[in-house]
């Protein structure tokens, strides 16, 4: 009669977990994906788009140091998209923090990377609006 008891609990406790799992699961899969920035996907993509004159001025390490810096910007000091991608200041600010931390890129460098990045970001779906899922 114990085991009986057991043995039912127990089924009862999986099926109630069962439900619980399945329910959470069908929710989280409603939400939007979250867009997640990596370092070396942006640096690829943004390598890829900026013209050929600006990629042989720019090495490697430098690009992974202005895209941090401009996430950076984007993150801690912008006001609002608009502010940021179709602004001058923008440039201004990223171009005075890269030469700030003694990176040496000069003005129209700094402007193709971050027209650049600012296009990979929106692949991504971290600027603007985002996809919902249908």
């Amino acid at each position: 009669m114990l085991g009986l008891a057991v043995a039912g609990s127990l089924i009862i406790g999986f099926i109630v977990a069962a439900a619980v799992i399945g329910r959470e699961t069908r929710r989280l899969s409603r939400q939007p994906r979250q867009p997640v920035w990596r370092l070396e996907e942006a640096a690829a993509f943004v390598e890829a788009e900026i013209a050929f004159e600006v990629a042989a001025k720019t090495d490697p390490e430098t690009l992974r140091q202005v895209l941090k810096i401009h996430l950076n910007e984007l993150q801690f000091n912008s006001g609002s998209e608009d502010d940021v991608a179709d602004s001058s200041l923008a440039v201004q600010n990223l171009y005075r923090q890269a030469r700030s931390n003694n990176i040496e890129i000069t003005r129209p460098t700094v402007d193709a990377l971050m027209e650049a990045h600012l296009q990979y970001l929106k692949l991504i779906g971290a600027l603007g609006p985002t996809q919902r899922p249908s």
